[in-house]
């Protein structure tokens, strides 16, 4: 077959502006829709407390150590270290045979002297007539009634060693102070107890705080008028406190200072736990939208931003944090900005809201 020259060129540039026709014709034009079912919401500038946290743990602010008054063996020790004991409860017996013994002598030494005093009354009784008679000296009665003062003052000392012997006997029995928890038990029974060494340790249940250490920085902004927000990580809530002290002295190794909260009563907050305390130090004046608002597309999460003719815009913004439903921004919007509020999946930028379709909040 013939081949005309220049053919192939020519054909060529008839059927290129029917291909470049065709790729034309099969790209959609995007049509902007109208929405009328949207609500929006402004963004605005919101006032946000300001926290201080500082870690922590709970601790029993009245932690009693028992020991016994007198020398003497344990005879019985009746509780153990986790048991709860009340008020009033007798905890530990010390053995009494010492403290029997010393009331006996103390009740011998008392007859003793009031049988002394008696002589000496009836010397002196006896003198007294005599003298009158002339049958004896004064020096004589003198004496007796010297004597008898001397049996006065030994029956005042029998009696006042009677008095601390028989009080000895109640110190046989130490009883709890607190309603509380045995946490320590540091004799058995058998052993010697002697004054000052420590035999049971508890904690009182209804004097629980919150302990922690605040930086110096930080402590002069501390309000005593401010709740203190206290979260166990123990327990499903939070709990709200008070500022109970602040010890006025800095360790001078981490710069901080210890600080106690007060904690309701509340059951199952127990002495060791650990968490947190949110002490208010001011407020923040941050640039917030609300979360219904926020949405993701293409992996990005922002919002769709309503210009002034309707036309909605997909913005990407930079957030910190969530604050009670609201959001803070920190770069995509502005106030006054009206955002649409739970934006469903098939909107997109260049849709238009209806006029006066839309619940602004």
């Amino acid at each position: 077959m013939p081949r005309w020259p220049g053919m192939g060129c020519r054909l060529l540039i008839l059927l290129l502006p029917l291909v470049l026709t065709a790729c034309g014709d099969s790209t959609p034009q995007r049509v902007p829709r109208s929405r009328g079912d949207l609500e929006l919401a402004t963004v605005a500038v919101s006032s946000v407390p300001r926290y201080y946290t500082a870690p922590g743990s709970v601790i029993s602010d009245e932690r009693v150590q028992l020991s016994s008054r007198i020398s003497g063996f344990i005879r019985k020790l009746a509780v153990r270290e986790g048991d709860l004991v009340r008020e009033g409860q007798v905890l530990v017996e010390i053995d009494p045979s010492d403290v029997e013994g010393a009331v006996r002598r103390a009740s011998a030494a008392l007859a003793s002297a009031q049988a002394d005093l008696a002589d000496a009354q009836v010397d002196v009784d006896k003198f007294t007539a005599l003298t009158k008679t002339g049958a004896v000296p004064m020096d004589t009665l003198r004496k007796a009634e010297v004597r008898r003062q001397m049996a006065q003052a030994r029956l005042a000392e029998a009696q006042a060693a009677l008095e601390t012997a028989s009080a000895q006997r109640a110190y046989t029995s130490i009883t709890s102070p607190v309603d509380g928890v045995v946490v320590g038990r540091l004799r058995e029974a058998g052993d010697l107890a002697t004054p000052g060494v420590p035999i049971l340790e508890i904690e009182a249940r209804n004097a629980l705080v919150f302990q922690t250490y605040v930086a110096e920085s930080r402590v002069t902004q501390l309000d005593p008028a401010r709740p203190v927000r206290v979260s166990l990580d123990a327990a499903p809530q939070s709990y709200e406190g008070r500022l109970l002290r602040i010890v006025p002295s800095a360790d001078p190794v981490t710069r901080r200072y210890e600080v106690k909260v007060s904690l309701p009563a509340a059951a199952g907050v127990l002495p060791g736990m650990f968490g947190r305390a949110q002490f208010l130090v001011g407020e923040d004046q941050p640039l917030t939208v609300l979360r219904a608002a926020l949405t993701e597309r293409s992996g990005l999460a922002g919002v769709f931003r309503v210009a002034a003719d309707g036309q909605v815009e997909f913005r990407w913004l930079r957030t910190r944090r969530e604050i009670d439903g609201r959001v803070e921004v920190t770069a995509g919007l502005a106030a006054g900005d009206r955002v649409v509020l739970s934006p469903p999946a098939d909107l997109r930028d260049g849709d238009r809201l209806a006029v006066g379709t839309s619940v602004s909040r």
